[in-house]
């Protein structure tokens, strides 16, 4: 149960036959509305289409025998007086209420629990790879960095959140997507712009984008403990157990807690070809030095204080040691030599109270710990060696106060404090830290076919080096959307927005030994048209349908563009001076129903993307694409569902790119075709299910490139089982 501000909707038999499945009352039954948890088990199906007289006169039968024994009940209650009696609270059914992509003011990308159990998502860098306008760059395997940018923006601009609380990386601005496991979350979503609910904090009301994990709450409707234990292996030694455990404390308070460990040599075969046409000589090498291993450990607690009050709390721990494979360099046999050992944790709270129908109050809080060691033993130095070790923390507090003027608009006031420091035995940045304090104001109106969304932030930030002031940035970014409705009886909208954003260059862009000092902020301006539609029919094959096409027009001034230098952990830096980016994300989405055991679903998007440099006509560089951003981009998905298995289809397709600003035949990243496809297989059992999935990925063995000169694996597999009891 939830506090009452909730979207709350009614359970009410569908006009179609309910599918109910499970006998452990902890399943969910599919309607028109939804997904409800079934609190009750049948050891057959009863709503079928043949047997709906028997049902009838059965489900008659009940209700006369159940008003018997009521009636029957109230005369002895009536007869006894001495019968204590006792009042019930109203118990409340709701669902938690969940952006729309269809109804947003921006463009909103939702990928559920069974999304990514299709795609066998494990890494949120897996999920990624499904939305449209995003560029993910892998250096390889699984242990490679893997960041994110969208529609040219850079990966700074995109806020990871986790429960809508920003993970920071003062360090690097963008945290590794890889070190974060989705194996229990409820859903991913990416929102270009800014999420539509305006109770956020103002650091993500500051986002240019904002790619948001969701927790899943323990599903405890009969059961007091949930248990699931998995396994996955796969090619080039990739071991991956995992543990997810929930658990009922008492009428209020629930836990879970999920622990996973992977581990991977990562020497995978690949071709390297001597002559640009890659027609002639060529040898056969495999990957050296990329071996990795990750523990995750994460424990969440649920507490629902009242009917208007709950709060969460979080505590996540992380920790991995991982071999950074070179550049593939011709002719060349020198082993690896760099590696990398990870520590990070954090504890956050989440605090939310429903005061009144008008007033609602949110409260976070967050302390992040991290610690990076790089080493380098074929270093030259003096010493003979490279360690380099940075410690790096974040103490966050964000408040949120919402009002409600009536039941047509509503403000909202946010303000945020965060404190990052970096610790380093590099002279350069031994001793940095920032103050950032961030304010916003936000309203939000329903006027019948058009809905408005606004926001003004005003941000802070202040610098100090070794104890002494060094810099003060100030700045104002507002935003403003719109979606309106032209028909009633039809779920077709336009939306427009338009937002200014500003992000300063991170610790490692300024102060790092082999960087810049003089990097200016980045200034971005986005613009965003676009239709949608959503079709829902009842009772047809069609299940539903949802189109989606938005267009966009980017400018983003004073831009940094990373690029490695001579390893994947020393960067160049630089301003490119201005970029224009133009371009169109479209998305399709089906679902078809055949029959209670044969289903279809369908997933694609299509992405045309153009970030020039605008910066000087005379430059060699003047309307160039930026380095490594395909033009096109294209995914697919598609699930088919039967009685005996479940088959599903995945295509990635990434366009040519360029390695360097300036766009010539040898700086050419081609481009590539990645598909894979997945057999699974879900068993009941007389105590909890059991799944199967095989996988195979890169299904035709295609030798590509995601950042030049680090080859990514062939063609790999995959075999996981899973028990939930």
């Amino acid at each position: 149960m939830v506090g009452r501000r909730e979207t709350t909707e009614q359970v009410r038999r569908p006009a179609n036959p309910l599918i109910l499945k499970g006998f452990r009352g902890k399943d969910l039954i599919t309607t028109p509305h939804g997904e409800i948890p079934v609190i009750f088990s049948l050891r057959k199906p009863v709503f079928e289409q043949k047997n709906r007289k028997k049902v009838a006169l059965y489900g008659l039968k009940n209700i006369l025998g159940a008003l018997a024994c009521v009636t029957l009940c109230l005369g002895v209650c009536y007869a006894q007086d001495t019968v204590q009696r006792r009042n019930l609270q109203n118990v409340t059914v709701t669902a938690k209420a969940t952006s729309k992509e269809t109804s947003s003011t921006t463009p909103v990308q939702v990928l559920d629990r069974v999304k990514l159990e299709r795609i066998n998502a494990v890494q949120l860098s897996d999920a990624v790879k499904q939305l449209s306008g995003v560029v993910l760059k892998d250096y390889g395997g699984v242990g490679g960095i893997k960041t994110v940018s969208a529609r040219g923006l850079g990966s700074q601009f995109s806020t990871l959140t986790i429960d809508g609380i920003a993970v920071g990386d003062c360090q690097n601005g963008q945290p590794d997507l890889g070190r974060y496991i989705v194996t229990d979350i409820a859903n991913i979503s990416f929102a270009n712009g800014q999420p539509d609910d305006i109770l956020q904090p103002a650091r993500v009301l500051a986002s240019g984008n904002v790619l948001n994990m969701q927790t899943a709450k323990p599903n405890l409707y009969c059961n007091t403990t949930n248990l699931k234990l998995g396994f996955e292996a796969g090619s080039f030694g990739l071991l991956h157990p995992s543990l997810s455990y929930e658990q009922r404390l008492g009428e209020k308070l629930s836990m879970s807690l999920l622990g996973t460990y992977i581990q991977s040599n990562g020497d995978y075969p690949f071709t390297i070809y001597y002559t640009q046409s890659k027609t002639d000589s060529s040898s056969r090498e495999r990957r050296t030095h990329s071996a990795v291993r990750m523990t995750n450990i994460e424990g969440n607690l649920f507490y629902n204080i009242d009917d208007h009050q709950r709060m969460t709390a979080k505590l996540h721990y992380y920790n991995a040691f991982q071999q950074l494979p070179g550049p593939v360099i011709y002719y060349s046999e020198t082993p690896g030599s760099e590696s990398s050992r990870d520590q990070s944790g954090f504890v956050q709270l989440h605090y939310i109270n429903h005061i009144s129908p008008r007033w609602d109050l949110r409260v976070d809080g967050k302390m992040y710990a991290v610690q990076n060691i790089y080493d380098d033993s074929a270093y030259n130095g003096s010493t003979g060696v490279l360690h380099n070790d940075y410690r790096q923390s974040e103490y966050y507090l964000t408040s949120a106060l919402l009002f409600r003027l009536n039941d047509y608009v509503s403000f909202s006031y946010s303000t945020d404090y965060f404190y990052n420091t970096l610790n380093s035995n590099v002279e350069s940045c031994s001793d940095v830290e920032r103050h950032s304090w961030l304010n916003a104001f936000s309203a939000k109106a329903y006027l019948g076919k058009v809905n408005l969304t606004s926001t003004v932030l005003y941000s802070l930030h202040t610098e100090a080096i070794l104890d002494a002031f060094a810099k003060e940035y100030r700045h104002f970014t507002p935003y403003f959307g719109v979606t309106y409705k032209p028909f009633k009886n039809k779920d077709l909208r336009l939306r427009y927005f338009i937002k200014q954003n500003y992000r300063l260059p991170n610790f490692n862009e300024c102060y790092y030994a082999y960087m810049s000092r003089d990097l200016r902020p980045e200034k971005a301006f986005q613009n965003n048209l676009g239709i949608t539609y959503d079709f829902r029919p009842v009772g047809k094959k069609l299940h539903s349908l949802t189109l989606l096409l938005d267009g966009y027009y980017n400018q983003v001034s004073d831009k940094i563009v990373a690029f490695p230098s001579h390893s994947l952990y020393m960067w160049s830096m630089i301003n490119i001076g201005r970029v224009s980016i133009t371009g169109v994300d479209a998305k399709v989405a089906a679902d078809l129903m055949f029959s209670r055991y044969l289903s279809l679903s369908l997933d694609a998007t299509y992405t045309f993307q153009q970030a020039i440099d605008v910066t000087d006509e005379k430059s060699k560089t003047y309307m160039h694409q930026i380095p490594y951003t395909p033009e096109h981009s294209l995914s697919a998905m598609t699930f088919l569902k039967t009685r005996v298995v479940d088959f599903g289809y995945n295509i990635i397709y990434i366009g040519d790119r360029y390695r360097l600003a300036q766009n010539k035949p040898e700086t050419l990243v081609e481009g590539y075709v990645d598909q894979s496809v997945i057999l699974s297989k879900e068993i009941m059992l007389k105590y909890g299910n059991l799944k199967l999935q095989a996988q195979v990925l890169n299904l035709f063995d295609v030798q590509y490139e995601v950042v030049n000169s680090y080859p990514m694996m062939g063609r790999n597999y995959k075999f996981k089982i899973m028990y939930d009891f």
